[in-house]
C-alpha cells in the first residue's frame, strides 16, 4: 500500500510515476528494484502509461499535430506519459494509440474504445496540465508501448 504525503492523491501518483521512470532511465539495469517493481522478470523501458480521468469520471482528451504538420497526422488521445513535474504541474507526452491493424484511434469517435488499444508509441507532442484538476488516475501495462505482438 502506498501511502501519498500530499493533498492530491492523482498529483502524488504522477510524482511516483515520474521517479520510477527516472529510475529506470539512470539505471537502465533489469535487475534493479525500480525495474522489478514494474515487472521481476523483465525491463520494461522508461515508460508507465497512465490515463487520468476528469471529475466527471470521463478520460481527459488531448489533441496532437493539430493542423496536420509534417509529422503525420492529427490524432486524440487519453494516454500519457510523465516528463516533468512540479507543484502538482505537469508535463505529459501523449501517446498514440493504435489497434492491432495498425490504424491510429480517435477517442473522439463513439466507435473506438479504450479496449481496442493494442499499442502505444511516445510522440513528440507534449502538454502542460494542473494535476489537481483531476480526479483519478489508471496507470497501464508498459508493454503497451512499441508492443509487437
Amino acid at each position: 500500500m502506498t501511502i501519498f504525503s500530499g493533498d492530491n492523491c492523482v498529483c502524488d501518483a504522477v510524482e511516483k510515476i515520474h521517479e520510477l521512470q527516472n529510475a529506470i532511465e539512470e539505471d537502465g539495469c533489469p535487475t534493479s528494484c525500480f525495474s522489478n517493481l514494474l515487472s521481476p522478470t523483465r525491463n520494461l523501458g522508461d515508460t508507465i502509461p497512465f490515463i487520468i480521468y476528469t471529475s466527471k469520471s470521463k478520460p481527459f482528451v488531448a489533441f496532437g499535430n493539430v493542423g496536420e504538420l509534417e509529422a503525420g497526422p492529427c490524432f486524440s488521445t487519453v494516454f500519457f506519459r510523465v516528463e516533468n513535474i512540479k507543484d502538482c504541474c505537469a508535463t505529459l507526452r501523449l501517446l498514440i494509440a493504435f489497434d492491432e491493424n495498425r490504424r491510429i484511434l480517435d477517442f473522439t469517435d463513439e466507435k473506438d474504445k479504450i479496449c481496442d488499444v493494442f499499442r502505444l508509441e511516445k510522440t513528440s507532442f507534449c502538454i502542460e496540465v494542473d494535476l489537481e484538476c483531476f480526479c483519478a488516475i489508471e496507470c497501464l501495462n508498459p508493454q503497451l508501448i512499441n508492443r509487437t505482438n
